[in-house]
């Protein structure tokens, strides 16, 4: 079995064999005054993201994508995060929903995907989603077609890099409508600001590995 695979296996003991620590460590990268609460409606909409794990220079790498600044239906334009999406009527479920994301805005092709777990979901006040992560991976060649109308570009990150606690900042957010946000906690990753629902998932899956 290959390195990589290994470390694959031991993730998904670690995402399937401990309860996940949810709210207590997403919020360590939330922004100052984000509500912990959800709602006390159940009109959510529902949504999914991968964070999806491939091989690279024999490491284990992920994918983050810089949404286009141009779509206007998209309350999170020109943001960084994981592929995904929202639950369409046709999709089977979640995870469906979610591998179909990937297949869209990436060109993953769903049969070269396999599971390894997930994580716990997060309710984004902005747009009212409750996303549900979920954790991937392909030990197949990747070639990456990003699809033009939602995806900028693609930022590949090396797991070790989400591991390295140098790689969280504390500093000012300039919004796409020119708003200010201070005190905001960020990942800094390939000279880009990884941060809100993106980061506290992200932070998640990074105390799930360090402290399997």
């Amino acid at each position: 079995m290959s390195n990589f695979l290994k470390n694959i296996e031991k993730l998904n003991k670690a995402l399937n064999t401990k309860k996940l620590p949810g709210k207590k460590v997403q919020y360590q990268m939330a922004p100052p005054g984000r509500p912990q609460e959800y709602p006390k409606h159940n009109s959510f909409k529902q949504a999914a993201v991968t964070l999806f794990l491939y091989n690279k220079k024999n490491e284990i790498y992920f994918p983050l994508i810089q949404r286009t600044e141009y779509n206007f239906n998209d309350k999170h334009k020109g943001q960084i995060s994981l592929p995904g999406g929202k639950l369409d009527e046709s999709d089977q479920d979640l995870y469906y929903c979610a591998l179909r994301e990937l297949e869209e805005e990436l060109g993953i092709k769903q049969h070269k995907i396999k599971p390894v777990g997930s994580l716990s979901e997060l309710f984004i006040p902005v747009s009212n989603f409750k996303v549900h992560p979920y954790v991937v991976y392909s030990d197949k060649n990747i070639n990456f077609v990003p699809q033009p109308s939602e995806v900028q570009y693609i930022i590949e990150v090396p797991l070790k890099n989400l591991l390295d606690n140098n790689k969280i900042k504390t500093g000012k957010i300039i919004l796409e409508n020119g708003m200010e946000l201070n005190d905001i906690p960020y990942f800094y990753f390939n000279d880009h600001v990884v941060w809100g629902a993106t980061a506290m998932i992200l932070n998640e899956f990074k105390n799930v590995i360090i402290n399997y």
